[in-house]
């Protein structure tokens, strides 16, 4: 048996210690990364980076990866530690056991939520939507600030939407600021969830809702789609609440749920105390082209669905000759490897906007909804929104 040189010994350490670990998919660089934990297996989009912001564990994430030797395989993995956790929370349910009980939940739901995204087939698609939002409304009576499942009334339908508030005291009357949170087109409104928790702390109530057509699963294109009459619905709902001061209403827009922010500050200049938008497309319909591939693969859906849905927002939120006319307090969030909205766009909302109290964030090396960041843009965002409450 021959023994290793100490000089081999202290190379092969040296080797070990510079290769990327899990940890390094919150840093910067995220190509040697995926080819070291994933080897042959492509993910599409930036689902890594999504569903590590959104509260997946990292090693059992890298788990499920490395386990999988196909694409198509992913999704049951990810399956499997969804209903692993839903047993365990079930069990801890049962016992009383609370607080066990609603983490374990709310792991299934985010198990579910990324399972889902990756799945091709709809009726499977369906079911798995179905079940992580069962999982997260059997979560929500647990959390510190509880999930309120509502319906919003719109047109002829009902949206269905969480409304959440921070503890109060039961003497308290004081009434609460408010942030409406629009999400991204094909993600479900539980992503939302630690965004809700960082303002939730700040002392806000939250309101987020799903988009019209939207009713069985997250890849859906919204339908019967008018903007300034959801803003209208979001309104009449808060002001039916005696707790919420609706002098106090921030507006919160991610990706093309940010361009809807915009146009909803356009269209009622008055309404909104302050408006945050992230990783917002300025020029959809001449850039269609070139955005629809982009958008497809970022979000997980077909070329079809993109292009439909680019083309449905691009008509009901004309904002790009008006943007100057905003002047509620704005922040504005972008990524320096956005490829959606890019960060020109995203210097050029900034800086056409008639705001006279304005901020500008441009990370560098983070792309479109900044997870890359998280949860430091999560707490940014809170404070930005307290300071002007």
């Amino acid at each position: 048996m021959t023994s290793t040189p100490v000089s081999e010994k202290k190379k092969t350490t040296t080797e070990r210690l510079k290769r990327p670990s899990w940890n390094s998919l919150s840093q910067k660089v995220f190509g040697d990364i995926y080819q070291a934990i994933t080897g042959s297996l492509h993910l599409p989009g930036r689902f890594v980076q999504r569903a590590l912001a959104n509260g997946l564990p990292e090693r059992d994430l890298e788990h499920a990866i490395r386990c999988a030797k196909t694409l198509k395989e992913l999704p049951d993995y990810l399956l499997s530690a969804s209903e692993q956790k839903l047993e365990k929370a079930t069990y801890w349910d049962e016992l009383g056991l609370k607080t066990q009980a609603r983490d374990y939940y709310l792991e299934s739901a985010q198990w579910g939520i990324y399972a889902e995204l990756l799945l091709e087939d709809e009726e499977h698609r369906c079911q798995v939507w179905r079940q992580y939002r069962e999982s997260y409304f059997r979560a929500s009576p647990y959390f510190n600030a509880p999930a309120e499942s509502v319906a919003i009334h719109y047109l002829a339908t009902n949206l269905i939407g969480y409304f959440r508030r921070p503890p109060q005291d039961e003497e308290s009357f004081e009434k609460l600021p408010v942030v409406i949170l629009l999400n991204g087109l094909f993600a479900p409104i539980e992503e939302l969830h630690y965004l809700e928790n960082s303002l939730l702390s700040q002392g806000f109530a939250t309101l987020s809702v799903d988009y019209p057509g939207v009713t069985q699963h997250s890849g859906q294109v919204p339908s019967a789609f008018d903007v300034k009459e959801l803003g209208n619905a979001l309104n009449l709902f808060l002001s039916g609440r005696p707790d919420i001061d609706l002098s106090r209403t921030t507006l919160y827009g991610l990706s093309l749920g940010g361009r809807m922010a915009m146009y909803l500050a356009l269209a009622f200049p008055e309404r909104f105390s302050s408006i945050v938008t992230m990783s917002a497309p300025l020029d959809l319909l001449s850039d269609m082209d070139r955005l629809t591939p982009t958008f497809a693969k970022e979000h997980l859906v077909s070329n079809l669905a993109a292009r439909s849905a680019l083309y449905e927002i691009a008509h009901h939120t004309l904002i790009e000759d008006d943007i100057h006319y905003i002047k509620a307090p704005l922040l504005v969030l972008g990524g320096g490897k956005d490829r959606i909205a890019t960060p020109e766009q995203t210097k050029q909302i900034f800086e056409r906007a008639g705001s006279a109290d304005k901020k500008l964030i441009l990370c560098p090396g983070a792309g479109h909804g900044l997870y890359e960041m998280m949860p430091s843009v999560r707490y940014e965002i809170a404070q930005w929104i307290k300071q002007r409450s």
